[in-house]
């Protein structure tokens, strides 16, 4: 390797690569450069012009190189090889190594090596630190070729327009920016330049073994397409242009759909936003397993167009779960959830997608949120309703398989009075002592259960009640119901009481129960 470097307009490949890096800001005067370094020619070539621009563009450059732990003592020697390098071109130089069993963790082994790989360069990222002009850019060496196949993979795995536009030239990342200077070269200029410039990169046999889904795409499937058109490379790298012009085009009149939904980000209780409706408390016997509820109108969701859908349905999946998630839900998968909150889903009803994540109907919303398994139950179970749980008068008494408290209270109707309005409204009821039979008892409902809500003249059936409130299907079998000795409902607690047992005005004795949620 001739290590005393080209001149920066010396070699169209430097120059071509440095012009473009630096109109695209990819590369900027002063940016710290992590270069990703295999050992193979795409790699190595990139190294070597990045060191070529170094001095133009005052870079602060360091080379990394990772064993994935998988080609034994081949693997270690590429490492070398590398470090090496680095060396004689007066570079500092980072490695790490990972082992086999970490490395596979239940991948495919091409997803696996790319996740630690990945991993591994954002963690050296991250401890470097940004410099004078930003983050640090970890450069990677995948060139127009690359592109074409990741194109061909897609279209396999059965992509949209988002996946067709392949990889970015640049992508934001937690603390750091990848790049990828060459993905406008063409593998031949690669090799082409390592040959002018006597490198001598190494080889890896695994990019021979037709196992890995690139390798057999670019041994079979690239060949037979060449024979339609000699240029399919360029075609397909044309291809993702497009599609991510044409995306970026989508994603900003997807922004401007979203101003008509409503949408909120939350915590998962307590948000007003988050529960527009005194009904509408989704995930019922759910614990959160992390991150927002996100929720949506559900009227205006369904006035969008299906594209417009599907897309809003991956987005808030993103967002909840990851990008990784994608991978998962596919097509089919975001068509149907998006047709469900539409107008397949009754209210309280649920669609359990990738990521843990719930997607449930309410009357006015649609939410989102990644969830545990239901409380108290097995994952996959649903969780049993408790045995009537008795009161303590006075006293506070928690009620563990419901999720909910209550404090029992008793005293002259005028303590309370002089006490200000109860501090929950539709929380709190003020019973008549000598009109319910002690002990006081919470449980659920049971077939044939009806009362006589105040206000409403005369007997209702439970389940009509909770039609009428819209209260989701999800929840009724787990709303507490105050009941007294004799078994009669007292109280659907944060609705109605039943009209016996409340409080007369004036003078006398009250007990009052108040109410509130434990998760």
């Amino acid at each position: 390797m001739d290590t005393n470097g080209p001149r920066n307009d010396a070699d169209p490949l430097v120059r071509a690569v440095g012009e473009r890096a630096v109109s695209t800001a990819l590369l900027r005067p002063g940016d710290r450069v992590l270069a990703a370094v295999s050992g193979g020619p795409d790699s190595l070539a990139l190294l070597h012009i990045l060191w070529s621009l170094k001095g133009e563009l005052g870079l602060d450059l360091v080379v990394a190189s990772l064993d994935h732990g998988l080609r034994g003592a081949a693997g270690q020697a590429d490492v070398t090889f590398v470090g090496e390098t680095a060396h004689r071109l007066g570079l500092p130089f980072r490695s790490g190594r990972v082992e086999p069993a970490a490395v596979v963790d239940g991948a495919s082994l091409e997803e696996a090596a790319r996740r630690a790989r990945y991993e591994f360069l954002g963690r050296l990222a991250r401890e470097w630190g940004p410099g004078p002009a930003g983050p640090v850019r970890v450069a990677t060496g995948h060139t127009a070729d690359d592109q074409a196949e990741t194109v061909i993979m897609r279209i396999i795995e059965g992509t949209g327009p988002r996946g067709l536009a392949g990889m970015p030239a640049l992508r934001q990342e937690d603390g750091w920016v990848l790049i990828r200077p060459l993905l406008r070269t063409r593998r031949a200029e690669i090799e082409a330049y390592c040959r002018r410039w006597a490198l001598e990169p190494r080889t890896d046999e695994t990019n021979r073994d037709e196992r890995f889904r690139r390798n057999f795409i670019r041994a079979r499937v690239m060949p037979l397409l060449r024979e339609g058109n000699p240029r399919v490379e360029e075609a397909l790298v044309r291809l993702s242009d497009l599609a991510r012009e044409e995306t970026n085009a989508f994603e900003a009149a997807l922004a401007e759909a979203l101003s008509s939904l409503d949408l909120t980000v939350g915590p998962w209780a307590g948000d007003a936003r988050a529960e527009p409706h005194p009904a509408e408390s989704p995930f019922a016997g759910l614990p959160p397993a992390g991150g927002p509820v996100v929720s949506l109108d559900r009227e205006a969701f369904r006035r969008l167009a299906d594209v417009l859908q599907r897309r809003l349905v991956r987005q808030v999946l993103a967002q909840i779960a990851g990008e990784e998630v994608l991978r998962d839900v596919g097509f089919d998968g975001a068509a149907q959830a998006a047709r469900a909150a539409a107008t397949g889903l009754r209210v309280g009803g649920r669609v359990y997608l990738p990521g843990k994540v719930v997607m449930e109907a309410g009357y006015r919303r649609i939410f989102f949120a990644a969830t545990g398994p239901p409380t108290g139950a097995p994952e996959g179970e649903p969780p049993a309703a408790p045995v009537p749980v008795e009161l303590r008068v006075p006293g506070s008494t928690v009620v563990d398989g419901l999720g909910w408290a209550f404090t029992a209270t008793r005293a002259a109707a005028a303590v309370f009075a002089a006490a200000g309005p109860p501090p929950v409204r539709g929380l709190t009821v003020d019973l008549d002592p000598e009109a319910v039979q002690l002990p006081l008892s919470i449980r659920t409902r049971r077939p044939g259960d009806a009362f006589r809500p105040v206000g409403q003249g005369g007997g209702k059936k439970l389940k009509d009640f909770f039609i009428g409130v819209k209260l989701p299907r999800a929840e009724r079998d787990r709303w507490p119901l105050l009941v007294d000795a004799e078994d009669r409902i007292v109280w659907v607690v944060g609705f109605r009481a039943d009209e016996r047992f409340v409080a007369p005005a004036g003078p006398g004795e009250v007990l009052r129960v108040t109410a509130g949620r434990t998760v």
